[in-house]
C-alpha cells in the first residue's frame, strides 16, 4: 500500500516556516496581543450543555483582560452574555460558578438585574436622584452560539460577526454534538506562553515520540510510518487536520474489556460510518480516519472524533503563565458498559496531554536563553505558521 500523503487545502502563500520566537515571548509583544487580538476576536467562552434551561448561568473568566463574563440562558430563551459587575458600585455581581436562578442580586446593597440584564430593583430607591432604571441594567457583552459553545466579542464594535470570522467552517458542522454531554472538565496553570501550549496541539508531528509510552501505535500503521496528516487545511481564522487512525491498532487487554460492549472510543479508532457526519467532520472523508484537529484562532483547540469530541482553550495570565482548560464531551451513556468506555477514555485522554504539556515550560525556557534566532517547522506544522500569519494580521489592523 502507498504512503500517505497529505492533502494540502487553502492559502499557503502567506505561511513562513521561520517564526522569530524570543520577541513574541516578551511583555511588551504579548500586550499587544492582548489589546489587538484577545479584545478583538471572537473567543469560546463557555459550552451550551452548562446552560441548558431559562435561568441557568455560568461564569467565564477572560484572564488577558482580566474580565468575569456572566452568561446567562435568560427566560425569553436567549443566550446573552454581561459583565459581571454591579452598576451600583461596581462590585462583582455573581460569586457561584454556575447555577440556576430567576434574577441576580448584588451582595453588597441588594441591587437585583432580571436574566435578560435589566435592573429590576434598587434597595431604598428614593434615597438616589436622577437614576432612571432602565438605564442601569448590566453591562452587555457581544456573544454568539455556535454549536455547542458560546462565544463572545469583548470590543465594543465587532469589526465582523462570528460567521465572518470563522468563514467557512461555520456552517460545516451543524448539528455534530447533538445529545453529546459534558462528561470531563479539567483545568491548569503551566509557566509557559499562550500561544507555545497552543502550538503544542496544533500539530501531530511529536506524536511519535512524545506519546510512545501512552498510546504508540493509535496513529499511522505499516502505510503511514511517519505519521503524516492525511488532510490539513488553512483558513483565516482556523487551521484542522485530519489524522490516520491506525487499523492495526493493538488494543491493549483494559480496551479489549472497556470498549467490548460500548461504543468505541478514544485511543480506539475502528472504521468510522461518516457518511451522516456534517462537511466538517473528517473534510476528505478519509478511509481509515482518527480524529480531526481544529485549532480555532486565536486559543482554541477543537477535536472531534468518533463518539467525543474535546474543547481546549489557552488563556494567557500574563507573557509567561498561561491557564489551559479542557472540556470533553460524548454521548449520553445509558448503561453501565458505556459509562466505564467513557471514564476509561478520559483517563487515557488525560495522561496523554500531560505528556503533551511535558514540553511546554522547557519549551518557552529554551527559547527565552536567546540561543536560537528562530523556529523551524515543517509541512506537517502549517497550522502553526498560519496561527502566527493570524496575529500578525490582527497586530497589523488600526
Amino acid at each position: 500500500m502507498a504512503e500517505i500523503e497529505t492533502k494540502f487545502v487553502g492559502d499557503m502563500s502567506r505561511l513562513s516556516s521561520r517564526i522569530e520566537m524570543y520577541e513574541r515571548m516578551q511583555p511588551a509583544f504579548y500586550q499587544q496581543e492582548v489589546e489587538k487580538v484577545f479584545r478583538r476576536a471572537w473567543l469560546v467562552a463557555a459550552c451550551t450543555t452548562e446552560i441548558p434551561v431559562p435561568g441557568s448561568f455560568v461564569l467565564a473568566d477572560i484572564p488577558p483582560l482580566k474580565l468575569s463574563i456572566l452568561i446567562v440562558h435568560s427566560n425569553d430563551g436567549k443566550i446573552r452574555a454581561f459583565h459581571n459587575v454591579c452598576r451600583h458600585r461596581g462590585d462583582r455581581l455573581v460569586h457561584t460558578p454556575n447555577g440556576c436562578t430567576r434574577a441576580f442580586t448584588c451582595a453588597f446593597h441588594a441591587w437585583s438585574y432580571a436574566t435578560d440584564g435589566r435592573l429590576l430593583n434598587i434597595t431604598d430607591a428614593s434615597q438616589f436622584e436622577d437614576v432612571d432604571k432602565s438605564q442601569y441594567g448590566l453591562v452587555p457583552v457581544h456573544c454568539e452560539v455556535w454549536e455547542d459553545v458560546v462565544f463572545v466579542n469583548l470590543d465594543k464594535t465587532p469589526r465582523e460577526t462570528l460567521k465572518e470570522f470563522l468563514g467557512d467552517m461555520y456552517d460545516q458542522y451543524k448539528g455534530f454534538a447533538k445529545n453529546r454531554v459534558k462528561i470531563a472538565d479539567h483545568r491548569l496553570v503551566l509557566n509557559t506562553n499562550w500561544n507555545l501550549a497552543t502550538n503544542a496541539f496544533s500539530e501531530g508531528y511529536h506524536n511519535l515520540y512524545i506519546h510512545k509510552n501512552t498510546v504508540p501505535d493509535y496513529q499511522g500503521g505499516p502505510n503511514n510510518p511517519d505519521r503524516h496528516r492525511a488532510y490539513l487545511e488553512v483558513g483565516r481564522h482556523f487551521g484542522r487536520y485530519s489524522t490516520h487512525g491506525n487499523q492495526n491498532h493493538k488494543k491493549t487487554a483494559t480496551e479489549e474489556v472497556v470498549f467490548r460492549y460500548s461504543k468505541p472510543m478514544f485511543p480506539w479508532f475502528p472504521k468510522f460510518d461518516y457518511s451522516t457526519q456534517p462537511p466538517g467532520i473528517n473534510p476528505s472523508r478519509f478511509e481509515e480516519w482518527g480524529f480531526d484537529i481544529v485549532h480555532i484562532f486565536p486559543n482554541c483547540v477543537f477535536a472531534p472524533q468518533a463518539n467525543t469530541h474535546s474543547y481546549m482553550t489557552f488563556w494567557p495570565i500574563d507573557h509567561n503563565h498561561t491557564e489551559i482548560r479542557n472540556w470533553r464531551f460524548a454521548y449520553q451513556s445509558d448503561n453501565p458498559a458505556d459509562a466505564i468506555a467513557q471514564a476509561y477514555s478520559v483517563t487515557r485522554a488525560r495522561e496523554v496531554i500531560r505528556e503533551d504539556m511535558n514540553t511546554m515550560e522547557t519549551n518557552l525556557i529554551g527559547i527565552l536563553s536567546g540561543a536560537i534566532p528562530h523556529t523551524v517547522l515543517s509541512k506537517q506544522e502549517r497550522v502553526i505558521q498560519n496561527h502566527y500569519r493570524a496575529i500578525d494580521d490582527m497586530l497589523a489592523q488600526d
